[in-house]
């Protein structure tokens, strides 16, 4: 089977459940094997910060999660996990400015499976959707992206003396560079394409390759409901709950 482009919409887009008012800027996070009781959960969790029927949203959430699962390459046992995430907005002006990035990587690979693209899957039900530059500016937008983190991420790549260990930046240092790589990077994206989203559409974009989309939040104008998911093997989101000091198998919220 041939690998995965970085970016692709799924063709058949989901009906969206109403939601017309959010009451607080909240996280929905889960780590775990795939089960029914994720619609629910997820779904009870939006009625707590949203004005939408529970029932509308597990509808949609369950067949997010089967559409997303089905795309995804692998095993059944390959993507019987997942890391679920529904975040929830105010409107802020936190990302007046975009965030434009590449996601890393997740969580550390089976063997042998090193090579195989890994995704995320990502569904806007309420507000502004995600921003993506488009996959045909690739080169030009990837060199960009490193010509800036090269010229403010000054450490990387400087060693203690031996050529092995980046030298470590302060907190002050880091909190800089990201604000200047940020303005930066805001002006040198201005003018590129964007990936057309409609509603309900679902997006798959890579995560920890080099080819990555570059996307970013959008401005947070209006209320906002953004449902994401990755897939990967038992053993894999274990570790990835190991890097983020999270609970397998456990809702959050």
């Amino acid at each position: 089977m041939p690998p995965q482009p970085p970016h692709a919409i799924l063709p058949d887009p989901l009906p969206l459940p109403p939601i017309s008012a959010v009451t607080k800027t909240t996280t929905y996070n889960y780590y775990g094997p795939i089960s029914p009781s994720l619609s629910t959960s997820s779904s009870t969790f939006l009625s707590t910060c949203t004005n939408t029927n529970p029932q509308d949203a597990a509808r949609t959430i369950t067949a997010f999660l089967l559409a997303s699962q089905k795309d995804c390459l692998g095993t059944a046992e390959q993507k019987a996990a997942c890391w679920l995430t529904v975040r929830v907005s105010k409107p802020s002006d936190a990302f007046q400015v975009p965030r434009w990035h590449q996601d890393g990587v997740m969580f550390p690979y089976d063997e042998g499976r090193e090579g195989v693209v890994r995704s995320k899957y990502a569904l806007t039900l309420a507000g502004p959707r995600t921003l993506i530059l488009e996959g045909e500016q690739g080169g030009d937008v990837l060199r960009t992206l490193k010509e800036g983190e090269e010229r403010y991420y000054w450490w990387r790549g400087k060693g203690n003396g031996d050529g092995k260990r980046e030298q470590k930046p302060s907190d002050e240092d880091l909190y800089e560079a990201e604000d200047l790589l940020r303005n930066w990077l805001a002006e040198e994206f201005k003018d590129k394409k964007r990936v057309s989203l409609e509603e309900g559409q679902v997006v798959r974009f890579s995560w920890g390759r080099e080819d990555s989309p570059v996307h970013s939040e959008p401005d947070l104008v209006g209320d906002r409901v953004f449902v994401t998911v990755l897939f990967g093997s038992e053993r894999e989101v274990r570790s990835m709950c190991e890097w983020r000091c999270a609970e397998y198998g456990k809702v959050e919220w």
